[in-house]
């Protein structure tokens, strides 16, 4: 957003690898990206001081933004010229067009962030804090200082083989070398959140769903029929009840 208009490019670049890479983030995208616009017919059409129209849908202004810096970053897309017509310098134009056209895009993903970590209870208004306790036995919920609150589960025999299958998961992962600390920390987080959310009466799929997603991103960096990918593949398995 803050690119100097001679790095706007590379940041650009910078900033699609992010989305792909985070799964969470390139799922909500995925999920808005329904409706394909002609980029380069609306490019060459656009007059050389005209501003670009976004859509007035949310989900179509998400997928008309991420469709342009799609295209912008795998063409030769002069960045000069793409955003004359924003201002009368060069940086004023870069500022405004990011500003413009880049910030919506920016401002649904962190939307769509909020409300998630809402869901998961990690709303800053409510101070929640998620306990791990090393996965052995029940996961916890505590609230300020108050005291710790296990919820019942509707399904008592999935929930407990859910919980056993999360903690010889979570011991092959820490074990696991060609997994990053973050990537670790991340997957156990997200896995946490989604199993205290199974034991709730309405699970909410879209804790569930994230969870699932990372399991799958454990899965793709593993080599087929070791223990973290065979429990991953039973994870996914039981996560499926609740979906």
């Amino acid at each position: 957003m803050n690119s100097d208009f001679k790095h706007a490019k590379d940041n650009l670049d910078r900033f699609l690898i992010f989305i792909e890479e985070c799964s969470v983030i390139n799922q909500f995208i995925i999920e808005n990206n329904r409706v394909d616009f002609d980029i380069e017919e609306i490019l060459s059409k656009r007059g050389y001081f005209d501003q670009i129209k976004l859509p007035i849908r949310s989900s179509e202004e998400i997928a008309f933004i991420f469709q342009l810096l799609i295209y912008i970053s795998n063409n030769n897309i002069s960045y000069e010229g793409l955003i004359m017509g924003y201002g009368k310098k060069f940086q004023d134009s870069c500022d405004n067009f990011h500003n413009q056209v880049v910030k919506p895009l920016v401002d649904h993903i962190v939307s769509y962030l909020g409300e998630m970590a809402i869901d998961m209870g990690l709303d800053k208004k409510t101070n929640n804090q998620f306990n791990f306790n090393e996965f052995r036995g029940q996961f916890n919920h505590a609230e300020g200082q108050g005291s710790i609150n296990a919820n019942q589960t509707y399904n008592e025999a999935n929930i407990k083989e859910l919980k056993e299958i999360g903690q010889k998961f979570v011991q092959a992962l820490l074990e696991n070398e060609n997994i990053s600390p973050t990537d670790k920390e991340e997957t156990v987080e997200f896995l946490e959140a989604a199993i205290q959310e199974a034991e709730s009466e309405k699970p909410k799929k879209v804790i569930i769903k994230s969870a699932i997603e990372k399991v799958k991103d454990v899965k793709e960096v593993v080599t087929t029929g070791t223990a973290l990918y065979t429990l991953g593949d039973q994870l996914l398995t039981l996560f499926q009840n609740f979906m």
